[in-house]
Order: C-alpha cells, then structure tokens, then sequence
C-alpha cells in the first residue's frame, strides 16, 4: 500500500499528455455523486477558516492539514481585480470549509468574484483513491490523471469543471462563484 501511495505522490500529478497545465478531457460534463469517485483524504483535517481582507490586493487563502506535518489541504487564489465589480467593496469576506473525509471545501464569499480566482487542492501526502477506482483504472497513478474539481450544482450532481495540474499531485480549477467543490474522478 505505501509503495502504491509513493507511486502517485511521486508521479502521478503528471497530466495524460505529458505537459503540465494540460485541461482534463471532461470538463464540463454534470455527473451524480453515484457517477464519481471521491480523492479521500487522511489525516487531521484542516480547520474552517474565515478571513477578511481589502477587495483591490492580491490574496492567497491557504488550508492546512493539522499537525504535526501542517501539508497544504488546498489554496484559494483572488488576484487584485476579482473583487472590481461594478459596487467595488472595501473589503471582502472568504470562508472555507474542508468536507469530512475527502478532498473537498464549501466556499462562501460575500462579493461575487470577477474572473481570475482559482482554487488549487494539493495532495501530495493524505489521500487515497477509493477501493473501486483500483478495480476501475488498474493503477493509482490513472485514477490521478482521470480527477478532475467538481463543482456541486443545486440538483445535486456535479459539474466537473476544467482543471489543470500546475504542478505534481495539484488540480487547479477556476473559481466563478460560491459553492461546494471536491476532487473527483468518474466511475
């Protein structure tokens, strides 16, 4: 099993064309949770996190597994103008919360965001693929390539948004709006 983990950690952030930034191939398909495989995540988990900050600078959000190793659970992005919109606030309020036992966070903002934010999970150290994705993809390192982030719509399937990998064990994905997100891969 750690042999498996390793695997992946260590190469399995690679996108399946061999260049990194690569766009998964489905984006954009809406899928029932029945439809996914979640990325679990092990570990303590990170705590809820809020914080208020001035709407024109450049901010990273930034979630921690617990300790004693602190690994980041995931990164939220909001360069300078996300926040121009046509009210331009003073200040914005984030809040994010990590979902319980997988690599997944509610989002909620009080300004609509403009283009430009991302959110990034990272995974390098407490995650595991479900049993059967092992059965599904023959490999980790496969069902890393297939996840995508998966935005929750309000009938309750999954949108699976462009994400790319910026990096080994990262999937990036653009973050239009407030909601609830998870790494996922079909089934």
């Amino acid at each position: 099993m750690l042999l498996l983990l390793t695997a992946v950690a260590c190469g399995g952030g690679k996108p399946t064309t061999g260049t990194e930034g690569t766009v998964q191939p489905l984006a954009n398909q809406v899928m029932s949770l029945e439809q996914l495989y979640t990325l679990e995540a092990a570990g303590v988990p990170p705590g809820d996190t809020s914080v208020t900050f001035a709407a024109g600078t450049t901010r990273h959000v930034i979630l921690r597994h617990g300790p004693p190793d602190n690994t980041v659970f995931a990164e939220l992005i909001f360069p300078a103008g996300v926040f121009g919109g046509i009210n331009h606030p003073d200040s914005v309020r984030v809040s994010v919360k990590p979902r319980p036992g997988i690599y997944g966070v509610e989002f909620a903002c009080n300004v609509p965001l403009g283009p430009g934010a991302r959110l990034v999970f990272k995974y390098p150290v407490h995650f595991s693929a479900p049993v059967g994705a092992q059965q599904r993809y023959g490999t980790p390192v496969a069902f890393e390539r297939a996840l995508s982030i998966a935005r929750l719509l309000p009938d309750g399937r999954y949108l699976l948004l462009p994400s790319t990998r910026p990096a080994a064990d990262n999937l990036e994905a653009p973050l239009a709006e407030s909601g609830t997100f998870i790494v996922a891969g079909p089934r």
